[in-house]
């Protein structure tokens, strides 16, 4: 799940259960609508963040903004996304597998 800067996103399933979440830019052509290069350019600036497994994990729904004022400013004057890897897991699975 991709969420630019100053957006929000509904997960929702039986059991979110969050694998990892990265905010900032790591490439010049994500999220990058109506904001001109020089927005865009630093793409060295991303940082892993335990908050969206902090907000979510383990529920069925929650919110998140993908925002500075959530996740810290990783590269100022940069527009930012966040990437969030989770799975649905069903109504009492506790445990489970990725397999690479």
């Amino acid at each position: 799940l991709v969420i630019c800067e100053l957006s929000t996103a509904d997960l929702s399933c039986d059991v979110i259960r969050v694998i990892g979440a990265d905010y900032g830019r790591r490439d010049q052509t994500t999220c990058i609508y109506n904001w001109n290069y020089n927005n865009v350019k630093n793409i060295y600036c991303s940082r892993p963040t335990d908050k969206v497994s902090e907000s979510c994990d383990g529920k069925n729904s929650c919110t998140i903004r993908a925002s500075n004022s959530v996740f810290g400013d990783p590269c100022q004057g940069t527009y930012k996304y966040l990437e969030v890897a989770y799975v649905c897991l069903r109504s009492g699975l506790k445990h489970f597998s990725l397999f690479a």
